[in-house]
């Protein structure tokens, strides 16, 4: 069986379209866990209107008694789940029919599957954009660059799940990644596109301050542990990811250490982040709330 765990908070506008996506699915031994993380608005009735006959059957709702974050929400849900395949499907995105069973095909073979995503819709679910970004053949490259992380498109063996931690919230999707794979769990990575990643202004992943913390507090734990052929393109994200935040004294620093390693290879990934390094204005607006 098939566990698909979804962390509510506030998704009334779309989770409906969620859990139909996983009604729709054409691997029919699912289970739906959904853990409300408290939400205030009308999440609740609209899952018990819509699919009331589900309730307690292939559908689980649980809610905690207080606002957990998402981290929480989704081990939660894990405790709760009974399925030998365990799934995450945030309450914003929407799989294609066939994207549980081409992955457990993956699952066979290895300990984590993961889809990479490449249509993004909006919130009436038309399609905004498909990604043609290249994606690394490399495992390891892939989740060292920082190029790995949805949960709606990740998979897990139930026995190499190893849990979102709490304290890395908003690069928890990442940080398991790395976890995982310094663990020695096989990874696979398949271009598939059966993944569909809303986009909206509610979405929690906006928040760049938080994300860029989180992304700290990963690299200081991982910084001596990053295999040495991946070094190189842990500490070109690290320059991504300053930039954007606008400490461009940190991102420069981390540009100049993976210089050093000849990560700058691909002239594209270069030009952009060259053009991060001399935002100006960025640099004056993290001067004025400095993180």
């Amino acid at each position: 069986m098939v566990s698909v765990i979804i962390p509510l908070y506030n998704g009334e506008k779309f989770i409906r379209k969620t859990i139909q996506s996983i009604l729709n699915q054409t691997y029919k031994d699912v289970e739906i866990i959904i853990v409300d993380d408290c939400s205030t608005d009308n999440s609740k009735e609209v899952i018990f209107n819509e699919f009331g006959g589900l309730i307690g059957k292939k559908i689980i709702y649980v809610r905690n008694q207080e606002n957990m974050e998402r981290s929480y929400t989704r081990n939660r849900g894990f405790e709760v789940s009974k399925g030998e395949y365990v799934f995450f499907l945030d309450a914003d995105d929407e799989w294609e029919e066939d994207y549980i069973e081409s992955s457990l095909k993956e699952l066979e073979k290895y300990h984590i599957v993961y889809s990479v995503p490449r249509t993004f819709i909006d919130q009436d679910s038309k399609v905004i954009r498909v990604s043609k970004k290249r994606i690394p053949e490399d495992v390891g490259k892939l989740i060292f660059s920082g190029q790995i992380g949805y949960p709606s498109a990740s998979a897990f063996r139930r026995e190499a799940f190893l849990g979102y931690r709490e304290d890395v919230l908003h690069r928890e999707d990442w940080e398991i990644y790395i976890r995982s794979y310094l663990s020695g769990l096989k990874i696979k990575v398949v271009d598939n596109n059966k993944v569909r990643i809303r986009e909206h202004p509610y979405r929690s992943s906006k928040n760049m301050r938080k994300f860029f913390l989180a992304t700290m507090r990963v690299y200081q734990e991982y910084k001596e542990r990053v295999p040495l052929e991946y070094k190189k393109d842990f500490l070109f994200h690290m320059a991504d990811i300053s930039f954007r935040v606008g400490n461009l004294p940190l991102g420069w620093k981390f540009f100049f250490e993976s210089l050093s390693l000849e990560v700058v290879k691909n002239p594209r990934n270069l030009l952009t982040l060259l053009k991060r390094g001399f935002r100006i204005d960025r640099y004056v607006d993290y001067l004025k709330n400095p993180i």
